[in-house]
């Protein structure tokens, strides 16, 4: 069960910020998700594995860590509860496998709600589904913009390094 001091943190996560507004809707949110802890130096999930849940950092420091072509790994950022983030946000729009593991550094408290009762949730209010629909939806939109900019400047340095080297 989820306690009124969970609630009124949820509300300064950007994932909530179009309904935090509402206590009523806060608390049917609140309904479809799960407490859960992690201990120090377990991974919450790895990179690869199926996954439908989103998770909610309400309590300690995690690591994102991806691998290399050659399967070792790498930090791609440290993530602490101050900086009121979420991570799996992905797997409540499809069911496709992790893109990258979660390390965790210190024990944490985290809230996990799942696909279906995302999905459930949506279905039953729409006005709090959408709202946050369209925030992970924001998310997966700015992060395809870094990569098509990325894939851009990789490209033109790969341009500028053929020129130099064949003139």
């Amino acid at each position: 069960m989820i306690t009124e001091n969970q609630i009124e943190h949820l509300k300064n996560f950007s994932l909530f910020k179009d309904i935090a507004e509402s206590d009523e809707k806060m608390a049917i949110v609140s309904k479809y998700m799960t407490p859960q802890r992690a201990k120090k130096d377990e991974y919450l999930f790895r990179e690869g594995d199926e996954g439908d849940e989103i998770f909610i950092l309400m309590k300690g420091k995690v690591r994102v860590i991806k691998k290399t072509k050659q399967q070792e790994e790498y930090t791609i950022v440290d993530l602490e509860d101050s900086f009121h983030v979420f991570f799996g946000e992905m797997a409540l729009m499809d069911q496709d496998v992790r893109s990258a593991s979660i390390m965790i550094l210190e024990d944490s408290e985290l809230l996990v709600m799942n696909r279906e009762g995302f999905m459930e949730m949506g279905d039953q209010h729409p006005e709090i589904g959408l709202p946050i629909t369209r925030v992970v939806n924001k998310i997966v939109i700015d992060r395809l913009r870094n990569v098509n900019n990325d894939v851009i400047l990789l490209f033109g340095a790969l341009v500028d390094e053929i020129q130099t080297n064949h003139l």
